[in-house]
């Protein structure tokens, strides 16, 4: 019994080392642009009012670039959740041809699986 529960640490530990290899992901940082600074005093609103104008148009064109960033993360991330996805599938098939699914210390269906009524 201990044999079987150390192969299968080996496979689950080699599986973890090879899955480090494709990043969650991407690389890449989605930095929200600047938001503009409305002075709060009409004086200052007068004396910078072609500058905030000017921020905010930089702002806004600025904006666009990180709703794309944020869009392609999320499609990244969603991809390597379907992925893993599949890995886990592959896992339990794998326990279950084992006769090892008791075994897995899973106590409920993967959250995949629709759940039977009890």
């Amino acid at each position: 019994m201990r044999t079987l529960i150390l192969v299968l640490f080996m496979q689950i530990l080699a599986t973890a080392c090879l899955a480090q290899h494709t990043p969650l992901l991407p690389a890449r940082d989605c930095l929200p642009p600047e938001e503009p600074f409305v002075p709060g005093e009409d004086a200052e609103l007068q004396r910078y009012a072609a500058l905030i104008a000017a921020d905010f148009e930089r702002y806004f064109a600025a904006i666009s670039d990180y709703l794309a960033c944020l869009d392609a993360s999320r499609h990244a991330a969603f991809l390597r959740a379907q992925q893993i996805s599949a890995q886990h599938r592959s896992f339990r098939d794998r326990l279950d041809k084992l006769g090892l699914t008791g075994q897995a210390a899973v106590d409920h269906p993967p959250i995949s699986s629709p759940r039977k009524p009890e």
